[in-house]
């Protein structure tokens, strides 16, 4: 599934809309925190007909029942890892409606929002070309554009062999099973991590007394970041997925999840100063500053997405542990050294990246090359 964003200029009547679906979600909220409601359905009986009050189409009713069953869910998940949660409430303004209720037609996009009342946008040329070729999943209404989800019947092909990646701060390495390797360097990343942080703290020491400017100025700053992390992610991943359908190659990622806990942990330890036991974090403020500002998790999304996409077998490998500092030929610890490299006593020194996409070749029993990658 993916999906394509259309800008529009929304009028009173959709935004009087937007409005009314929040209201509607954190009214189903409300319910299903108050009577401990867990089921879409018995939650679609106890709101529907008070819903259907507001006069809108009975899509909006749905959905908003939808959404709110979600965000109950991640709620009472988080409540159950013992997270400090709080209750939930949708702030922001949108709305979502079913494929049923929205077609396209001679360049338009018609989107009901009152019985026989409705919305139509204009679609321009690359938008008109993905809703008519695939088949169109849902809406979601914000107050500055629709974004149109589609979907399509992929049949994933059997690889002739595999490419492993080595997702770092400052790069992500791929070997694959024939002895090629690729750095996709992502430096430039880390970097404007750093000014990030800088030019935000500068921003807040400067405009400390004025909260209206400074909101503004610090969601431009972070939109330029996030809007280049994005596309350098996209661009690396797009090379990567190309270069496994051109070779009909299978793709080998790390499973990341838990890293980021495991960097905000924290311990307990006695406080002198005023007598009482408490957690502290176990790692510095600096190294968890950079590590939960890694784009790690954004990028092994795009990269599962697109594989998806192009019937690209993918293999999510549990053999993360020491995968850089185990020699991929014999096995034994190796001695780390800085800019990346390692030494085994029997074979030498050898960039860590590249052995770990060795490493995860061999645990993973698709082969590894019988020599040095070609880089």
């Amino acid at each position: 599934m993916k999906c394509v964003g259309i800008p529009y200029q929304p009028s009173q009547d959709v935004l009087r809309l937007l409005e009314t679906f929040r209201g509607m979600v954190n009214y189903c909220i409300h319910i299903g925190l108050e009577k401990g409601i867990t089921s879409r359905f018995r939650l679609t009986r106890e709101t529907y007909h008070r819903l259907m009050g507001y006069g809108y189409h009975s899509w909006y009713v749905l959905s908003a029942i939808e959404v709110a069953t979600t965000i109950l869910k991640n709620y009472r998940k988080a409540k159950r890892k013992k997270l400090r949660v709080k209750v939930p409430r949708a702030r922001r303004l949108m709305a979502k409606i079913g494929n049923q209720a929205i077609k396209v037609a001679d360049g338009m996009l018609r989107i009901p929002l009152k019985p026989r009342r409705y919305l139509y946008i204009q679609l321009y040329e690359r938008a008109r070309d993905l809703l008519e070729e695939y088949k169109v999943c849902s809406a979601t209404l914000t107050s500055k554009a629709v974004y149109v989800a589609f979907s399509k019947t992929v049949t994933v092909r059997r690889p002739r062999g595999w490419i492993a990646i080595d997702v770092n701060e400052d790069n992500v390495t791929a070997v694959s099973s024939d002895g090629e390797g690729k750095v996709f360097d992502l430096s430039k990343l880390k970097k404007a991590s750093y000014g990030y942080f800088e030019r935000k703290r500068r921003l807040q020491r400067k405009y400390r007394k004025d909260r209206r400017v400074l909101r503004k100025a610090l969601s431009k700053l972070s939109e330029n970041y996030r809007n280049k992390v994005s596309t350098m992610l996209h661009q690396a991943s797009t090379a990567i997925v190309k270069w496994c359908r051109e070779k009909n190659y299978g793709l080998i990622h790390e499973n990341l999840k838990g890293l980021r806990k495991t960097v905000n942990a924290k311990i307990k330890r006695f406080n002198k100063f005023n007598g009482k036991i408490q957690q502290i974090s176990k790692r510095p403020k600096k190294l968890k500053r950079r590590l939960n500002n890694w784009w790690f998790r954004k990028f092994l999304n795009q990269i599962s997405y697109k594989c998806t996409w192009g019937g690209v077998e993918t293999i999510e490998s549990k053999h993360t542990r020491g995968s850089s500092s185990t020699c991929p030929i014999c096995g034994s610890k190796l001695i780390k050294y800085p800019k990346g490299l390692v030494e085994c006593k029997k074979h030498g020194l050898m960039n860590r990246h590249v052995v770990a996409c060795l490493n995860l070749l061999r645990w993973e029993g698709v082969g590894s090359p019988s020599t040095a990658p070609r880089m």
